[in-house]
């Protein structure tokens, strides 16, 4: 039996990721009130994500979740920039490129298949979660681009994936069970709005794509930064499930069906950003990416795209899983 509670926060979490992307595409960080609008959303939405994922993950399918990963991340990186190619009339293909650049929203899928392995080997370590927060600050050291590879992103949200795998039970369990917590949580998101608004914090902390000397500041300051922007992810994860007690079982299909809301969404806002221009006031523009957001979000969640999905990573599965089972009983 699925958990509704769980479901209705994921749809809560993939309607804010596909929200963002309007809001980038169609207004960007420019503007005073969509740069803390995003702000906010991008302090919480994919730490959040990530936290749940970890939450789900189970060792005993560690090696069929990588695989599954896989299947889905070989094919959309080469669908995403052929769709893409199709104004633009430039198609680079390269094999190189299928791992060294995750295109967009893809990075998400090679995180997966990196969170999965770490935290199967780490949890076998002594304190792996401290582990993996110093993986998330010491990334930032290094002399290399971290975009590449997605090696900062990976790193930087590994402790929201193993915290999750670890503690996400207790936390969640936690938070239902404390009476004032969705006060509490909305204090929260008050203070991260108010955070974004009062610092115009560079939005490149939170993607957590680029090392410290890529972000121009000094050893002792990026790790503080970073350092200070895990803190306020974690407490923003916190308040929106604490926030989420409110919908109850609300929008559960769409928390059901987040992967190819995740997935597929991206079509859709590179279709739109070629052909519809808001030339409109801010307020203006943010509900329509907000009604543009919710429509997307209504028809990705339908069965049949889980399944397409499900269809299309058989092409990886089935002769993965056989080779598995024949070297079980061989």
């Amino acid at each position: 039996m699925r958990d509704q509670y769980l479901d209705s926060s994921k749809a809560i979490l993939i309607f804010l990721v596909v929200w963002g992307h309007f809001l980038e595409r169609f207004i960007g960080w420019g503007e005073p009130t969509s740069h803390t609008l995003l702000g906010v959303i991008y302090f919480i939405h994919m730490p959040a994500f990530i936290f749940i994922s970890g939450l789900l993950f189970k060792d005993k399918n560690w090696f069929k979740n990588i695989i599954f990963f896989l299947s889905l991340y070989l094919p959309f990186q080469f669908l995403f920039p052929a769709f893409d190619a199709l104004w633009t009339g430039k198609f680079n293909f390269n094999w190189i490129n299928w791992f060294e650049r995750p295109y967009w929203v893809l990075w998400y899928l090679m995180g997966m298949m990196v969170w999965t392995l770490f935290t199967y080997f780490l949890k076998k370590m002594p304190l792996p979660v401290l582990a993996s927060l110093a993986l998330a600050l010491f990334v930032g050291l290094s002399p290399w681009n971290n975009y590449q590879y997605s090696i900062g992103r990976i790193f930087v949200f590994l402790p929201f994936f193993v915290i999750g795998h670890m503690y996400g039970k207790i936390i969640l369990q936690s938070i239902q069970d404390f009476k004032f917590s969705t006060i509490i949580g909305l204090f929260v998101l008050l203070g991260i709005v108010a955070l974004v608004y009062t610092t115009h914090l560079n939005q490149y902390w939170l993607y957590g794509s680029l090392s410290y000397r890529q972000l121009k500041v000094s050893v002792m300051d990026g790790t503080l930064i970073r350092a200070g922007c895990l803190l306020v992810s974690s407490l923003g994860v916190c308040a929106i499930f604490s926030l989420s007690k409110l919908i109850k079982s609300h929008f559960i299909q769409l928390g059901a069906h987040t992967l190819p809301v995740y997935l597929l969404h991206g079509f859709v806002v590179i279709f739109l950003s070629h052909y519809l221009k808001l030339n409109f006031n801010i307020g203006l523009k943010i509900f329509i990416c907000l009604l543009l957001a919710l429509l997307t979000c209504w028809v990705l969640q339908q069965v049949m795209f889980d399944r397409l999905l499900r269809y299309l990573s058989l092409w990886l599965m089935k002769p993965t899983e056989k080779l598995w089972h024949k070297k079980i009983t061989s």
